[in-house]
C-alpha cells in the first residue's frame, strides 16, 4: 500500500509541473476504466478504481494535496509552520440490507369482529341480530401484486399493490338477513329448523383491495430476518355478496344480493412481523351497510399474514 501511495503521489507531482490546460487520460482494462488522470491549469486529479477506490488531487501551487483511500481523506498541507497531514473520515451509512422486500403480497387469514353496532334506525325494541360467531367469521385475503417505492438506504418504502378479500360474517343467532319487501333496509329473518338443526348462517362479501402503506425495516433482527412495521390504509371496491345457511342434514340455501353493502370502503391497518410472518389488524372507517339501509357497523379484522409465499 505504501508503494502504491508513493507511486500515485509522484505521478501527480510530475503531472502538476506541466499542467497548462485540461487534458483527460484514461487507462482501461477489458473496457473497464481503471485509472483516470485529469489535468487543467488549476489542479491534477488522479483517480484509481471507482468512487470507493483511490483518488489524488493536487492544486497548481502545490499547497494542498488531497489523497482519498476509501472513506479516509488525507490532506497534505504546506503551511507557514511546515508541512502537516490532516485526516478526515467519511461516516459510513448504515445499509441494513441490499434490497427492500415489501410484505404485502401473500396470503392472510383474519377473524372478523363487529364492535358497537348501532341499531337506532330499528327503534327501541330492535333485535341485535348482527351478533357474530368469531370462530366462524373468517376472512381470507389473497394479495397477488405489490410495488415498493423505497428510499436510497432501503430502510423504508411506500408500498402499494392489489388483492382480493373473501369475508365471512357468521351469525350467532338462527337468522339470516334480507331486504325488507325485497328492496328496503336490511332486516333479520328467523330460520326455521324444519330440516334439522341449523349448522351455520353467514353473510359473505368480496372486495378488490389496494393498500397504501409505509413500511419500515428496523435494525432489530431474529436470525436472518429483521423486524418490520407497517401502517396505512387499505381501500376496497365491492365485488359481490350472498347469504348462505346450512343444516346438519346437508341441506343449504344460498341467496345472492348486494344487501346494501357500501360500494367503497377503506380500512386503517397496522402490521408488525419478522420475515415471512406478521400479525395485523384492519379497522374499517366506513360502515358495512349504506347509510339508512342497515345497522351502522364498522368491522374489525385481526389476523396473521404469510407474505412472499
Amino acid at each position: 500500500m505504501k508503494q502504491l501511495f508513493t507511486l500515485i503521489l509522484c505521478s501527480v507531482l510530475m503531472l502538476n509541473l506541466s499542467a497548462q490546460k485540461q487534458d483527460t487520460t484514461e487507462i482501461k482494462v477489458l473496457k473497464k476504466n481503471v485509472v483516470t488522470v485529469i489535468e487543467d491549469s488549476d489542479k491534477v486529479h488522479v483517480k484509481v478504481g471507482n468512487d470507493r477506490g483511490i483518488e489524488v488531487i493536487t492544486d497548481d501551487w502545490g499547497d494542498t494535496t488531497h489523497v482519498r483511500l476509501g472513506r479516509r481523506t488525507f490532506r497534505i498541507i504546506e503551511g507557514d509552520n511546515g508541512t502537516y497531514v490532516k485526516v478526515d473520515k467519511e461516516l459510513k451509512q448504515k445499509n441494513w440490507s441490499g434490497s427492500f422486500n415489501a410484505h404485502w403480497a401473500g396470503l392472510e387469514v383474519g377473524m372478523n369482529i363487529f364492535e358497537d353496532v348501532n341499531y337506532s334506525m330499528y327503534g327501541e325494541n330492535s333485535v341485535e341480530f348482527l351478533d357474530l360467531n368469531p370462530g366462524k367469521s373468517l376472512s381470507w385475503n389473497l394479495n397477488f401484486a405489490e410495488w415498493a417505492f423505497k428510499n436510497k438506504r432501503k430502510t423504508f418504502a411506500v408500498v402499494t399493490g392489489l388483492g382480493i378479500s373473501f369475508n365471512d360474517y357468521a351469525f350467532d343467532l338462527p337468522i339470516t338477513i334480507e331486504k325488507e319487501d325485497g328492496y328496503g333496509m336490511i332486516v333479520p329473518r328467523t330460520i326455521l329448523n324444519e330440516n334439522g338443526s341449523l349448522q351455520k348462517s353467514k353473510l359473505h362479501v368480496n372486495y378488490l383491495t389496494a393498500p397504501l402503506l409505509l413500511e419500515i425495516k428496523t435494525p432489530l433482527r431474529m436470525g436472518n430476518s429483521r423486524l418490520y412495521i407497517a401502517g396505512g390504509v387499505v381501500g376496497g371496491i365491492y365485488l359481490g355478496s350472498h347469504t348462505k345457511y346450512k343444516f346438519d342434514k346437508g341441506d343449504n340455501e344460498k341467496s345472492d344480493s348486494n344487501y346494501h353493502i357500501n360500494q367503497w370502503k377503506y380500512d386503517i391497518t397496522g402490521r408488525i412481523g419478522f420475515g415471512d410472518f406478521c400479525v395485523f389488524a384492519n379497522y374499517s372507517m366506513t360502515s358495512l351497510f349504506k347509510n339508512g339501509k342497515g345497522p351502522e357497523v364498522y368491522p374489525l379484522m385481526i389476523g396473521i399474514s404469510f407474505p412472499n409465499i
